[in-house]
């Protein structure tokens, strides 16, 4: 077994300790026995998939699902994330009403009372009423400027077949609706990229995650490459490439109304994902699948930056290694390699004895600064905190190795100060928090950019004292417990003796907190993919990881 430092130097027989072992161990164990990682269902996802595969088993399940999740004002997510989801919940509750479909214990009633709510609040958001700023101030998750004018789109084909074939309960204050697109968006990149599609010509394979979007209805894209049946991990990506029938359209115009053809070993290999992962999730789908290097580097390397007493295995070592390639490593099978998982999964491997040296990091480093993906538009902090941790970890234990990658960890540091908000926080692309963005830009700060970084993890401990709520959390809304977590990793960098009382005083309110709480798939998602969601062991990680910081303090 290969064991972390602390846990060598940390006698077993503590009980405190004892315990944090376990739950450490029960974490590593159930991701390394689960090949597919635990996230949380994702409204945009299972409403996606009800649209262009209503063959699928589990099918009422996930109506009932988007039944459920719809909110009181008639929408879905959370704040600040509700455009997407809504969009995608109300076009499949549309596309079920139309083929009479019911929801699981619900009554197809359900199906047609959800949509109709759901048309209403967007229509409000989109012509400025309450709520708008949903669609005002929109934020930057995966593909979104192909994701709403598309399934805007869709939504108002609905509205104007119902303008001549009305469907039974249709209000009619909503014959004659249509919905405008959100100030600023227009659908160019949509058309463009769905030409190219019609026209056979390969697009990136990072574009495939949104194959759903793209190409609809367009069955067996030869340009298209699963793997392991799984179509750029998402469920509804891969729904959609698998679209054609043998029994031709629905005339709902929602996709087939039978399983597809499986003609090709590829396609039956989709089929099997696609009903494996079903009866895994008990109907519902999650984000993304498979993810577990994601979800296995992030709880590694977790564990091991906070010290918290555990034992790898060897064979999961291996497994991390194995897929951490000459061009970096994937979050997941079929998804492209990005410097964000490359960076955690060799920052995990190194705290572990592995001794994989980062070059493939190299690949991402451009212009001062790392960046997730090639030409991306917006530059990722927590990424290049990651990188730096990688890095700095790696050249504190091998010096040799400066001169070769120094100059890049010196500058993702320099990049990530000047990039800090004037609040002290950081705000980032792959996760809703700030506090999650602080926390890994403060951590990596604070232990491999010296002194000069001081005064900025300083402003970080400033801003998280300064934006705690009522009830000793933290985070959004009324405060999360993933968020508490990270406002714990925070303080706990302070190193100024004038406000020593004021963090300890926090600290110990995060420790209520944490105390009464857990992570579940029902926890506030916050993790920014086409959709916001829980990556729940890596949450729960979080969490034991800050637990064992206010023991250790």
């Amino acid at each position: 077994m290969s064991r972390t430092p602390t846990t060598e130097q940390r006698p077993a027989s503590h009980t405190a300790e004892s315990v944090e072992l376990d739950e450490a161990q029960v974490l590593l164990e159930e991701s390394e026995a689960d090949p597919w990682a635990q996230i949380s269902p994702s409204v945009y996802e299972n409403a996606r998939v009800v649209t262009v595969a209503p063959w699928l088993g589990g099918a009422g399940r996930r109506l009932r699902y988007l039944c459920e999740e719809q909110a009181a004002d008639g929408g879905w997510g959370v704040a600040g994330f509700r455009l997407v989801p809504t969009l995608s919940a109300v076009e499949a509750l549309l596309t079920a009403w139309a083929r009479g479909e019911a929801a699981d214990g619900a009554g197809a009633d359900r199906v047609r009372r959800a949509a109709v709510r759901g048309i209403e609040t967007l229509h409000t958001w989109l012509t400025g009423g309450q709520g708008s700023e949903e669609a005002e101030q929109l934020p930057d998750t995966v593909a979104i400027e192909v994701v709403i004018p598309g399934l805007i789109a869709q939504i108002n084909d609905h509205l104007i077949r119902h303008r001549t074939t009305r469907p039974p309960g249709l209000p009619e204050r909503l014959v004659s609706l249509t919905l405008p697109l959100p100030r600023g968006t227009d659908d160019s990149i949509l058309v463009a990229l769905r030409t190219a599609t019609a026209a056979g010509r390969t697009l990136p394979p990072k574009l495939w995650h949104a194959w759903e979007i793209l190409a609809p209805g367009r069955p067996f894209a030869q340009e298209v490459q699963p793997v392991n049946g799984s179509v750029s991990c998402s469920p509804a990506a891969t729904a959609a490439w698998l679209a054609g029938s043998p029994t031709g359209p629905d005339p709902a115009g929602g996709g087939p109304t039978a399983p597809p053809a499986v003609a090709t070993q590829e396609a039956r290999a989709a089929l099997r994902f696609l009903d494996d992962l079903q009866r895994h999730r008990g109907g519902l789908l999650p984000l993304g699948a498979p993810m577990p290097n994601f979800e296995r580097a992030w709880v590694l390397a977790s564990l091991a930056t906070h010290d918290v007493p555990h034992q790898a295995s060897e064979s999961l070592l291996d497994r991390l290694e194995a897929v951490c390639l000459e061009e970096g490593m994937s979050a997941g099978f079929g998804l492209p390699p990005d410097a964000d998982d490359t960076a955690v999964g060799l920052y995990a491997l190194a705290r572990h004895g592995r001794r994989h040296r980062p070059d493939s990091l190299l690949h991402y480093y451009n212009e001062g600064h790392f960046c997730t993906y090639p030409d991306e538009r917006t530059a990722s902090p927590s990424a290049n905190a990651h990188a730096l941790e990688a890095l700095g970890f790696w050249t504190q234990r091998y010096p040799d190795d400066l001169p070769r990658f120094g100059a890049a960890a010196v500058g993702s540091a320099d990049w990530l100060l000047s990039v800090q908000n004037a609040d002290g926080s950081w705000t980032d692309k792959w996760n809703g928090s700030p506090y999650y963005a602080t926390a890994s830009c403060a951590q990596a700060l604070a232990a491999y950019a010296g002194e000069a970084a001081r005064p900025a993890v300083e402003r970080a401990v400033s801003w998280v004292l300064n934006t705690r709520h009522p009830g000793d959390r933290w985070g959004h809304g009324t405060g999360t417990i993933e968020e508490t977590a990270y406002a714990v990793w925070i303080l706990r960098l302070s190193r100024d003796p004038h406000r020593g009382q004021q963090v300890d005083e926090a600290l110990e309110a995060a420790r209520r907190t944490l105390a009464r709480g857990e992570i579940t798939e029902d926890s506030t998602p916050l993790w920014i993919g086409k959709d916001v969601y829980t990556p729940v062991r890596i949450a729960r990680a979080a969490c034991l990881s800050a637990t064992h910081d206010l023991k250790t303090r």
